[in-house]
């Protein structure tokens, strides 16, 4: 048997915010239960990042531009709780082929001030094309901070992303590629007035600029608490939900059409 070191599933984490609160535990299991009906509902938010990121790379620092992207880690379960500290407690895993349908690429680590040969290729076709600054958001630093001894935090973070963007949508039709644009909503212009109705109703200060439908690729949704489980498990909404995921078309095909996604909490992910 072949073991391999890395996850067949990766896993966006959300909920940061809900931890942020002084609230009860039983409150903020209800706001874990609405954020996963909304997610399997409406899709992954796409957002960009509220402050300015740059690269300190090859004797230069620059700056990253703002694009709307979604997160997500190749971590094992068992890894799982660590990471949920640091970016919320629900999270939601898919198979590998819903971000290869979407673009969606492993981030490339660099660390701070250091040469990369790697790199100029790049940054020669962010010089020809500024379009070309796009790639930039596949780049990242190893480490969180410059502090010694380098902890190497951002790096074990296995981190892949999806970006998007007017521009990226225009070379995909362009290229003939309709089927992948179409897997993005930009819930500002759709004709969905449920879509629309759920955007307009959110706080100005935090609305993604798309939404990412999710499909039969869902593997597996890890819970903040049994609590929260036992909701989901006893909901009819999350349920029809889960139905119409696992049988919606998908770009290259599902093998897995049909069937629901595991679902664990995730104290017992250190078992895995």
């Amino acid at each position: 048997m072949e073991l391999s070191a890395h996850s067949d599933i990766l896993v966006h984490w959300t909920g940061r915010d809900i931890e942020q609160q002084s609230i009860s535990e039983a409150r903020k299991g209800e706001l874990y239960f609405e954020r996963l009906k909304s997610i399997l509902k409406f899709g992954f938010w796409m957002t960009i990042p509220r402050e300015q990121e740059s690269l300190k790379i090859n004797g230069s620092e620059i700056n990253k531009p703002g694009i709307p992207r979604s997160c997500f880690t190749e971590l094992k379960l068992s890894s799982s709780e660590d990471h949920a500290k640091l970016y919320g407690r629900l999270g939601i895993g898919v198979k590998r082929y819903f971000l290869f349908d979407r673009l969606g690429a492993p981030i490339n680590y660099c660390q701070f001030g250091t040469h990369n040969h790697f790199f100029p290729p790049y940054s020669d076709a962010i010089t020809r094309d500024d379009s070309g600054k796009e790639l930039l958001a596949f780049f990242k630093h190893m480490c969180a901070s410059e502090d010694r001894p380098l902890k190497y935090d951002l790096y074990n973070e296995s981190e892949w992303r999806i970006i998007f963007s007017e521009n990226i949508k225009s070379k995909l039709i362009n290229n003939g590629r309709q089927d992948r644009s179409d897997l993005f909503v930009d819930p500002k212009k759709t004709a969905n007035k449920e879509i629309a109705e759920f955007y307009a109703k959110l706080p100005l200060e935090n609305r993604p600029e798309y939404l990412i439908p999710l499909d039969p690729w869902l593997a597996i949704i890890i819970y903040p608490d049994l609590r929260t489980k036992a909701m989901s498990i006893a909901s009819h909404e999350i349920r029809e939900s889960l139905e119409y995921i696992s049988i919606r078309p998908t770009v290259t095909g599902c093998p897995e059409r049909g069937f629901f996604p595991t679902e664990v909490d995730l104290g017992a992910c250190k078992n895995f």
